[in-house]
C-alpha cells in the first residue's frame, strides 16, 4: 500500500501573493495576554507605552551582546574584562524590569530610557502618618498633596500647620 499524494499546481509569484494577502486579512489581531492592559492602553507616543519598551529592549539585548563580546575578547585585561562582564550583567538586570513592567505594569527600576538616562522619580500613592499625625515623607518622592517632590530643603522648614486662623469665632445659630 502506497500513499499517494497530489501534486500541488505550481503558482506564479502574483497568485501567490494574492493568496497571502487573503490569508493575512483573515488573521485576526495579536492579543497581548501576558502584557498588563495599562500599558497596552498607553498611546505609542507615551516614553513608557509597549512599543517603546520593546525598543528599549532590544537595543538593551544588542548592548548585552556587545559587552559580552567585549569581556571574551583577548587583547584587554582583566579589569577591562571584569568592567565589560559588569556592564552586561547591569543590562540583563535592566531588561529583567522592562520586562516586570510589561507584565504588571510596575515600573521597579530607578532610570528609564533606552540607555537609562532618565531618572524616575516615585510617586507616594498612601501617606503614612508619624503618632502626632504629621505625614512621613521621604526625600525625591513626589507627593501628591503638596503636587511636589519632597527636598531636603523641605524637610529643615518648620512644619506649618492647616489651622485657618480667622477673626470670628464659628458658632452654630
Amino acid at each position: 500500500m502506497s500513499k499517494t499524494t497530489m501534486k500541488r499546481k505550481k503558482e506564479t509569484p502574483e497568485q501567490v501573493a494574492e493568496r497571502m494577502a487573503k490569508l493575512r486579512a483573515k488573521r485576526k489581531p495579536a492579543q497581548y495576554k501576558n502584557i498588563h492592559p495599562t500599558v497596552l492602553a498607553l498611546p505609542d507616543d507615551h516614553n513608557y507605552s509597549f512599543k517603546n519598551i520593546k525598543e528599549w529592549i532590544k537595543e538593551a539585548k544588542d548592548q548585552v551582546s556587545a559587552f559580552n563580546k567585549t569581556a571574551r575578547s583577548r587583547g584587554l585585561t582583566p579589569q577591562e574584562k571584569q568592567k565589560a562582564s559588569n556592564a552586561a550583567d547591569n543590562k540583563k538586570a535592566y531588561i529583567r524590569y522592562m520586562e516586570h513592567y510589561l507584565k504588571h505594569g510596575d515600573w521597579i527600576s530607578e532610570y528609564s530610557g533606552k540607555n537609562e538616562e532618565h531618572r524616575v522619580i516615585a510617586r507616594c500613592v498612601a501617606m503614612a502618618y508619624d503618632s502626632n499625625g504629621n505625614p512621613k515623607r521621604t526625600v525625591g518622592v513626589y507627593y501628591p498633596d503638596i503636587h511636589a517632590v519632597w527636598t531636603r530643603e523641605m524637610e529643615r522648614q518648620p512644619i506649618q500647620s492647616n489651622i485657618a486662623i480667622t477673626d470670628k469665632q464659628f458658632t452654630s445659630k
